[in-house]
């Protein structure tokens, strides 16, 4: 993918999440908005961008497809645009078909019996359907059919979901490569860095604008140096992303994945915290765009690898390696393999 089409993706849908639309589709004000808007971005061809050559996308790799989750971060996209991708990669491969709509993707808790639940999906109730991993298959679960719980950061458009069984999934296969949670995790640490870098550009033009005693506040030494803080951790964020997307095939590494989304995570409370302490009271209002940005924000940290599930998965592949922490950084949570000497 070159740069120029990862612009025009940009460009389109900067055009297409006006911030009223953004607010009416995640209020649940206009389900046919939010169906609108879907059919807008799906047509620009790029949600088949993961799936395989022979199977009729573009075959691009995780880190190709990268900088597409962060454009639907910066932009807002209130659906869940890098999961679809995922999911019809996924389908494809194992030989099923999508339906054209949109797919969130999570994992089962475990649960006695048949039943089929997820906790927290982001974008769950603007999906058709959800990817689920449960126990050693893949489910594509109906959403219409299911026992629906409004999510805590977004309730009109995010879920908790329960299916009496596992017997109500329209496709089933076994599963084999990553994780459910690896791929949300390399997934959700990229859209995270977009909705920062949002949120920064949102805080440098309220500072520059915002005037207090004659001057803007952005010349304010405190408020600079909040900014700069700001920039510093959505920079570190953007780069872990890139080595959560960091790999040649559409799968992603599991540790990398759970390192760039715990950096992201920890980004994430300092940029939002921060961006809200720059704007003041405007900024929790329900007319300003930027809660709608910070409130993405803490739902995907608390989505699918949590900063404590990240961690757990991290200290405990650094202990079974037996390595030194230095040598399992630069074997491990690298992109590429530091190379040692004979």
């Amino acid at each position: 993918m070159t740069e120029s089409t990862s612009d025009l993706f940009e460009r389109s849908l900067a055009q297409m999440c006006q911030d009223g639309r953004i607010r009416a589709v995640e209020s649940g004000e206009d389900s046919a908005e939010a169906a609108s808007l879907w059919a807008d971005v799906d047509a620009l061809g790029f949600t088949d961008a993961l799936v395989a050559d022979e199977h009729g996308g573009a075959g691009l790799s995780l880190a190709e497809a990268g900088p597409l989750f962060a454009a639907a971060g910066r932009a807002g996209l209130p659906h869940p645009f890098g999961e679809t991708m995922v999911a019809r990669a996924l389908l494809a491969a194992a030989g099923q078909k999508a339906d054209g709509g949109c797919i969130a993707v999570a994992s089962a808790l475990p649960e006695q019996g048949d039943a089929v639940a997820c906790r927290e999906v982001p974008g769950a109730m603007l999906a058709g359907h959800v990817l689920v991993q449960w126990r050693d298959a893949w489910l594509l679960m109906p959403c219409d059919q299911a026992r629906v719980q409004p999510g805590s950061y977004r309730p009109r458009a995010s879920a908790s979901l329960q299916w009496e069984s596992a017997r109500q999934a329209v496709a089933r296969w076994t599963t084999s490569g990553p994780s459910a949670m690896s791929y949300c995790n390399a997934v959700h640490a990229a859209a995270m860095s977009g909705a920062m870098e949002r949120v920064l550009a949102l805080s440098v033009t309220y500072a520059n604008d915002r005037r207090q005693f004659g001057r803007a506040i952005g010349q304010f030494q405190a408020v600079q140096q909040d900014l700069a803080v700001m920039a510093e951790q959505a920079g570190s964020a953007a780069f872990a992303a890139r080595m959560g997307c960091g790999c040649a095939g559409p799968e992603p590494d599991a540790l990398l994945a759970a390192a760039a989304k715990l950096r992201a995570s920890e980004a994430a409370l300092r940029v939002a915290n921060l961006a809200h302490a720059v704007f003041g009271a405007i900024g929790i209002t329900e007319e300003h765009v930027l809660g709608v940005f910070t409130t993405r924000l803490h739902e995907w940290r608390a989505a699918a690898g949590t900063e404590l599930a990240c961690a757990e998965r991290i200290g405990r592949a650094a202990l079974q390696s037996g390595q030194t922490l230095s040598a399992f950084v630069q074997t491990s949570l690298a992109p590429f393999v530091a190379a040692t000497a004979a």
